[in-house]
């Protein structure tokens, strides 16, 4: 029995531990992937592993250590991906069995980013169909199982095994996508944290599109300096912004959030009381259109670009897709052209309306989903309510981060912090070092455990 007990320590000190060499690097791996074979086929996280080649990553990096060189915060840390990257020599499945069956003849950007960290990319996780849901269900492939919650609970979506992947322990960091909420969604549904960053923050080059204009890789991980640690090897920009107190931390109105879950709306009212005690002044803002507005049109957008990239395989009916993704897929086709460069120019015109309100210092804090996991037997996929609270940060472009809030005996719950585009370094330094932010964070931690 390999021991594990490491994989659940915080991000950082288990960074420490393979950096003065309390364990190996391999050592982690081992625990890893031992974790992955005992459990993964009751979670459904993997779709495949990369044992052998983690193995040998691990031992490599080990051999750096010794020889006094160390790349960083992840050198040595496994990590999973999400399945729509391409990583060298394997197959980039999208969440089909209709994408491709042709391996990858180089990996990703964001993929030789990691690895030139010192990341060891121990293997790929599930995601919805081509990325296009918010539930987590997955009709072509199978859909993984929420470890927070009992039964065969709604994981979220689409980044579903990688969120799986980290509330289970398999692994301590993970890489999903959010286009409207894919990162966000699972994560607060499984109770860890996720971030989407700001548009073009992470090279999307070796990435397979859903909507290239609004496509975000983000990072999950249990922890905000998990999140730090892969942003930091991943992120086109040098690392800025120091944690500077907020001019304004704005919340929204329970009117503005329903309907909603009792116990999401009871959440968000114990995380506005913290921030009081803990000093802020929170005041409500006035949102220029409903949340369900800024979702209907970040939908339209995504629909269109969607179908444009998909197009052969959705038309092509002999292929065994999702049904409920071809429908969502599929409503792109009676966008016109026209009708998407007036709905872009309408975003631009929202975004500046938004911004006028939101200063370039200013947090807004808001629940992650309207509603906690839902069996999945339950599920009605006509409906979208996950995306309700999440879309507003890809249609404006916002970085946002997601936080857990968790006791026991109830499913997971998240609140969302949203900063300005460009602000991604400031808002994680913001969680992670401002004292009486991060106190909140503690407090939410503390609740989380004691209950």
């Amino acid at each position: 029995m390999v021991d594990d007990q490491f994989l659940d320590w915080d991000t950082e000190e288990l960074s420490a531990g393979v950096r003065t060499q309390r364990f190996t690097s391999e050592a982690v791996v081992a625990a890893s992937l031992q974790r992955i074979a005992e459990r993964n086929d009751a979670l459904h996280a993997f779709v495949e592993v990369f044992d052998a080649s983690a193995r040998q990553r691990a031992r490599e990096l080990d051999a750096e250590i010794r020889d006094g060189r160390w790349r960083g915060p992840l050198h040595g840390l496994p990590v999973a991906i999400k399945d729509l990257a391409d990583i060298e020599g394997h197959v980039t499945g999208f969440g089909s069995r209709c994408y491709s069956d042709t391996p990858a003849m180089k990996s990703a950007a964001f993929v030789q980013a990691l690895e030139q960290a010192g990341a060891v990319i121990i293997g790929k996780t599930h995601t919805v169909e081509f990325a296009f849901g918010s539930w987590g269900t997955n009709y072509a492939l199978g859909t993984p199982v929420n470890p927070a919650c009992p039964g065969h609970c709604s994981p979220g979506g689409s980044s579903s095994g990688s969120a799986v992947a980290v509330a289970a322990g398999l692994v301590p960091l993970a890489i999903g996508s959010d286009t409207g909420g894919s990162v966000r969604i699972p994560s607060a549904l499984c109770g860890i944290t996720g971030m989407k960053p700001s548009h073009g923050a992470v090279s999307l080059d070796g990435v397979a599109p859903l909507s290239a204009r609004l496509d975000a890789i983000g990072p999950l991980a249990r922890d905000v300096a998990g999140l730090k640690m892969l942003l930091d090897a991943m992120s086109l920009n040098q690392p800025s912004g120091a944690a500077v107190t907020p001019a304004n931390v704005w919340c929204l109105a329970e009117g503005d959030l329903q309907p909603a879950d009792a116990a999401v709306l009871s959440m968000y009212a114990y995380v506005l009381e913290a921030l009081r005690t803990a000093g802020f002044d929170v005041e409500r803002l006035e949102l220029p259109r409903a949340l369900s507005e800024y979702q209907s049109r970040c939908g339209s957008i995504m629909a269109y670009d969607a179908y444009r990239a998909l197009r052969e395989i959705i038309e092509d009916h002999r292929r065994p897709l999702d049904p409920w993704v071809r429908r969502r897929i599929a409503a792109g086709r009676d966008i016109s052209d026209e009708a998407q460069e007036e709905a872009l120019r309408q975003r631009e015109k929202d975004t500046e309306v938004f911004l006028e309100r939101f200063g370039p210092d200013d947090l807004l804090v808001l629940p992650t989903t309207p509603l906690t996991a839902r069996p999945v037997a339950e599920i009605d996929e006509m409906q979208i309510p996950m995306s309700r609270f999440t879309r507003i940060a890809n249609y404006l472009d916002l970085a946002a981060v997601t936080l857990p809030v968790v006791r026991p005996g109830e499913a997971p719950v998240g609140v969302q912090v949203a900063a300005r585009r460009g602000q991604d370094d400031r808002l994680l330094a913001l969680l992670r070092e401002h004292e009486p932010l991060s106190q909140v964070i503690a407090a939410l931690g503390q609740r989380s455990l004691a209950g």
